[in-house]
């Protein structure tokens, strides 16, 4: 294992690389109606999202690429904190039974 220290712009495309994850998660979910469920189903998501173009882009492609697709940095990044919020109380929640 080595310490990997992001820069700023690092940090910022891969909390952006993120926030797109989470929108490509829901709508996969929305789509594919199948026998999987949870893991099961992220897994295959999974194989995908890391073939995804995204990953390959610095953050200057990454802010045109949110551009494309109508969103502003600032909103895919709520989305994410929204995200990360609800499931820590989910998770809270199932914890307590």
């Amino acid at each position: 294992m080595a310490i990997n220290i992001l820069t700023k712009s690092e940090k910022e495309a891969a909390n952006l690389r993120d926030a797109f994850r989470i929108l490509a998660w829901s709508q996969f979910k929305a789509e594919n109606d199948t026998d999987l469920k949870g893991l099961d189903l992220y897994e295959l998501f999974k194989v995908e999202w890391l073939e995804y173009k995204i990953h390959s882009m610095l953050l200057p492609e990454i802010l045109e690429f949110i551009k494309h697709f109508g969103y502003s940095p600032e909103e895919l990044l709520q989305i994410r904190s929204e995200y990360y919020v609800n499931k820590k109380e989910y998770n809270n929640r199932t914890d307590e039974f």
